[in-house]
């Protein structure tokens, strides 16, 4: 990258911003993350034309960032995709826009999807490792990251690129500025188009994008306004592929399976995913003299789509239907085609003072939001239908709110001009409230319809100390998080009719790193101990209507070593990579099973227990890698090859060799050529993704399990998620 700063990023602090810097550009775009005096803690990507992949999403632009492994649904980096920090799920990273919160608030992850191409709009990604008390939205509890766009360019552009490559996957980009028309009023625009066929079967994608952005600079003073747009169809691909086809058919995708009159195997054409996501954001900066400023932001966010199904001989009673009788044959079961939607609104204000001097700095924050969510199930189409099922019938309607309410302060003290200290502390309060009929409330009559409000009030403290003299730094933290339940986990939590929510979960995490920055060479490494209290996973157990429940495990722990090192070995050639070395462990595991009299599964005897102690955490590989090599064989032409190492991994925590993703270390080239014709600069670049054309899988899960009492072999239904192969892209650019 023209400009990557491979700073040890796992000090686990809370701030929210970066405003050690005086620029307005800087300090009107306030990240959920530490002042930047503490930048040993974090990673600073200025993403170039270079260093964006084609078309894939913001998680394989982190892919080599130390402790993160990335993922994706269709194989091709396109489409649904996302990315883990240290083993920890995506709805354990606070992630936002500009300082403004981008995770959902019901299932508090991110869906990069539903905003194609921000990674080619971002200006700076923020990284954070580990735990930290973001000001704002969900609790970074492994992690958190912030995607900057600045203020609009002072100086007018227009840019184009454009790229085709392997699976037809394709993209067209633009992206405009006026420069400054009018003291200090500047606008910018960006729209992208992108599609693929996927490198599974039936996993196209069809997406696009645009923002449109208003900056005002005045000598103490700025203001932002955004609009930010993405709308998506893509292919379902999240069923994944069947272990025994990943031998003979490793594309094959067996979402909208079903079988005609004859027997034969079919596909339904619409089985789709469909969502648009609208993004409107106001900044507003005042600088109060050499040492105080005021931040504000308000925010609001519009997410509306569903998700098409064909479900084949299925359940009537589930979806509220009689039985059909036609022609004298009594139906219970049918094929039926189902459509599951989204409405939801989101709204909220920010508001912080940052006081900065050569001694101290301090920084006290508040702000509010508002989510409303309407979960709506509608019956398209019904194979056996005696005449009395209308199209587009009612299955379920329930809502969902969430409040929340935070105030964060901060105070850093410079002792010397070596060692300086800081402390934050911010106090969260949660209120989500669920009411309506839920998917399964026919199967269960009390328990699917929900009512039920939740509060939590949490303190999220945290003590840090830093020690910098010339090319040495190091640091020592400490940070206690406190993380809610998500939806899922709250309203399928009940068990014979009992609703037994699980708690909070609450991680006390310990960080020491050390780094030495020359002018030709750096190293650095970062020690963690993450202690989980009441951490939720999943444990097989399963409700009245089979969905599972999320259980708190009391202890489990994540500890490790992160090195770094970058050499500049002459002027055209650098090496750089990382290296995770890990532990991740359940202290007492219960996992449950069902168990049937023997393999024909007519006979269910309930569910096994089995029991574990310092088992693996799922997901958690023990080693990650990644390195880099770059050539610049001479002005603007820039060669590079990268790999990711990923030592194998559990996919539930049984930690059996029979549920394992094995290791795989794939390796990419790029080669890059910038330069200038007749005043246009000009830019080509060549991707060669997996140029060993190694055969893995990135993710995987159980779909169903069964042990049987006479001894007979599990039954096993075993997911995953298979990467493409070698695949090619080239990509242009011009700008003016």
């Amino acid at each position: 990258m023209k400009k990557r700063t491979f700073l040890l990023l796992t000090l686990c602090i809370a701030g929210q911003s970066l405003l050690a810097q005086r620029q307005l550009d800087s300090v009107l775009i306030k990240a959920n993350l530490p002042a930047a005096k503490q930048d040993l803690s974090i990673n600073l990507i200025y993403p170039t034309e270079e260093d964006r992949q084609p078309a894939k999403e913001i998680p394989y632009l982190l892919e080599l960032m130390p402790s993160i492994v990335s993922y994706s649904d269709n194989g091709t980096g396109m489409g649904s995709s996302s990315f883990r920090i240290r083993g920890t799920d995506p709805s354990r990273t606070n992630i936002s826009i500009d300082g403004i919160p981008l995770n959902d608030a019901e299932s508090q992850t991110v869906f990069w999807v539903n905003i194609p191409s921000l990674g080619a709009m971002a200006k700076r990604i923020t990284i954070q490792r580990g735990a930290g008390s973001a000001a704002f939205g969900t609790a970074a509890f492994g992690g958190a990251m912030d995607i900057g766009t600045g203020l609009a360019s002072a100086k007018p552009f227009v840019a184009f690129n454009g790229y085709y490559g392997s699976f037809n996957s394709w993209n067209t980009a633009v992206s405009l500025g006026s420069g400054d028309i009018f003291h200090g009023l500047s606008m910018e625009a960006d729209y992208s188009r992108t599609g693929s066929d996927g490198y599974l079967e039936r996993s196209s994608a069809n997406q696009q994008s645009a923002r449109l952005a208003a900056s005002w600079r005045g000598k103490t003073q700025a203001l932002k306004a955004t609009l930010l747009y993405g709308e998506q169809h893509t292919m379902l691909t999240f069923e994944g592929v069947p272990y025994d086809s990943l031998a003979t058919n490793r594309r094959y995708n067996a979402s909208g399976l079903y079988y005609d009159s004859d027997g034969r195997e079919q596909f339904y054409d619409n089985e789709t995913d469909n969502y648009t996501q609208t993004h409107l954001h106001l900044h507003y900066l005042q600088e109060l003299g050499n040492y105080w400023n005021l931040n504000s932001a308000i925010f609001y966010t519009k997410g509306l789509g569903y998700y098409e199904q064909y479900k084949g001989n299925a359940s009537l009673s589930r979806y509220g239907i009689p039985d059909q009788v036609i022609n004298g044959t009594n139906y219970r079961r049918s094929d039926i085609i189902r459509r599951k939607g989204l409405d939801n609104d989101y709204y909220g204000i920010n508001l912080s003072t940052d006081y900065n001097n050569s001694k101290w700095q301090f920084n006290l924050s508040a702000g509010a939001s508002r989510y409303i969510g309407d979960h709506i199930g509608k019956i398209l189409w019904v194979k056996h239908n005696a005449g009395g099922i209308e199209y587009n019938r009612h299955w379920y309607e329930n809502t969902g709110t969430k409040s929340e309410l935070n105030s964060y302060a901060k105070i850093a003290y410079n002792i010397n001009k070596n060692f300086s200290i800081y402390g934050n502390l911010q106090y969260k309060y949660i209120n989500f409230k669920l009411y309506g009929e839920d998917d399964d409330h026919y199967e269960r009559p009390l328990a699917g319809f929900l009512d039920t409000t939740f509060h939590w009030h949490f303190l999220n403290p945290q003590l840090g100390l830093q020690f910098t003299s010339d090319n040495h730094r190091a640091y020592a933290s400490f940070a206690l998080v406190n993380r809610e339940p998500n939806r899922s986990d709250l309203k399928d939590a009940d068990k014979n009719g009992i609703r037994i929510p699980p708690q909070a979960e609450r991680l006390y995490d310990w960080e020491v790193g050390y780094a030495n920055y020359g002018e030709f060479a750096s190293i650095g490494l970062n020690l963690y101990y993450m202690n989980y209290r009441n951490q939720i996973v999943a444990t097989g157990q399963v409700n009245d209507a089979y969905r599972a429940i999320m259980t708190n495990i009391p202890e489990s722990y994540r500890m490790g070593i992160e090195l770094f090192a970058t050499a500049r070995l002459s002027s055209a050639i650098e090496l750089e990579g990382n290296l995770t070395l890990s532990r991740n462990k359940l202290k007492d595991y219960t996992n449950y099973v069902d168990e049937y009299a023997d393999d024909t599964q007519s006979t269910w005897l309930g569910q096994r227990e089995e029991h574990f102690s310092d088992v693996d955490i799922a997901y958690s590989p023990n080693i990650i890698g990644a390195v880099t090599l770059r050539l610049k064989p001479f002005s603007g032409l820039r060669l590079s090859v990268t790999g990711k190492y990923v030592s194998d991994q559990y996919y539930d925590n049984t930690a059996s060799e029979e549920r394992k993703i094995d290791a795989y270390f794939p390796f990419n080239f790029n080669a890059d050529y910038n330069f200038t014709f007749n005043n246009v600069n000009c830019f080509i670049q060549l991707a060669v993704n997996n140029i060993f054309n190694l055969y893995y899988s990135s993710s995987a899960f159980v779909n169903y399990r069964a042990v049987f009492a006479d001894g007979s072999p599990d039954f096993q239904d075993r997911r995953f998620f298979p990467q493409a192969t070698t695949n090619i892209a080239l990509k242009l650019g011009i700008k003016l």
